[in-house]
């Protein structure tokens, strides 16, 4: 991707991309709640824009996965927005069967990296819900990782046993 920016003329490029999205993350924590919300609200939905003016699975697949780094450094956010991390967590899933270089190590990575920071969210009833989400995982397990490599599947049960393990009753 090579995009000249219409106002300055600069060149856009994946490096340039990505040295903003890490730069999107490493703010992470450094706002108040209310503004963090309005900030990686207007940030993902102009990544989103980004990903439907795009063309070609490789483009895609980086400001997707771009995306994806990004929720995982705002734990805080996801946290206070039950639905965002379940859409998260979903569309993790749906990348773990993705054939696409590095998608699948990213999508165990990722879903590692949120279950340390969010594991209570998933094994507690969300409002909305009929049972906490790790149920729902788990009856789940075979086919979100039938695609993945013997060491994604390590990643995958070890992020799930965090989730786990943050279950108040042991009969849970």
């Amino acid at each position: 991707m090579n995009k000249k920016n219409g106002s300055s003329g600069d060149e856009w490029s994946w490096g340039n991309l990505n040295t903003l999205f890490w730069a999107v993350g490493s703010i992470s924590g450094a706002m108040d709640e209310d503004t963090e919300k309005w900030f990686l609200v207007l940030i993902i939905r102009e990544l989103l824009s980004l990903v439907e003016q795009e063309r070609g699975k490789d483009n895609k697949a980086t400001i997707a996965s771009n995306i994806m780094y990004i929720f995982g450094q705002y734990p805080r956010f996801l946290k206070a927005h039950w639905r965002f991390l379940k859409m998260v967590v979903n569309k993790l899933f749906e990348f773990m069967h993705e054939g696409h270089e590095g998608v699948q190590d990213m999508a165990c990575d990722m879903y590692m990296k949120i279950t340390k920071k969010c594991a209570r969210q998933f094994v507690v009833r969300q409002s909305e819900e009929k049972e906490p989400f790790v149920e729902e995982i788990l009856r789940n397990i075979g086919r979100i990782t039938v695609d993945l490599s013997p060491q994604q599947v390590h990643t995958f049960y070890e992020a799930t046993g965090v989730i786990i393990a943050e279950a108040v009753n042991s009969a849970q």
